[in-house]
């Protein structure tokens, strides 16, 4: 059988970059980028713009997370796509797919 985890995303930078760190101290980067749903043509379903939760590991994305994006940004994001489950404090099991990001860029 034959898989295929990759994506390819240019948006909008909704937040700026929140830094956190593993216990062993590497840097993992979290940011939300947004962008605009598919459209159909007879719009008979009102979608609504697309935010997706991105994820970027090591050195090179804390310096990037540091100095060099701004919030409206447009941002360039290659990675593959990650689901995450966990219980909030209330007992209530939460599901979130966001991307691990291989490469993360400016779109100019």
């Amino acid at each position: 059988m034959f898989y295929l985890n990759r994506v390819i995303l240019a948006g909008k930078l909704t937040e700026s970059p929140e830094i956190r760190y593993t216990p062993q101290g590497k840097p993992v980067i979290f940011f939300t980028l947004s962008l605009p749903s598919e459209k159909l043509e007879d719009k008979s379903l009102p979608f609504e713009d697309v935010s997706i939760r991105v994820m970027l590991v090591g050195e090179r994305s804390e310096l990037w997370a540091k100095q060099k994006v701004k919030v409206g940004e447009n941002i360039f994001v290659e990675g593959g796509l990650v689901q995450r489950r966990w219980e909030t404090e209330e007992g209530r099991m939460r599901r979130e797919i966001g991307v691990i990001a291989h490469k993360v860029g400016d779109v100019t």
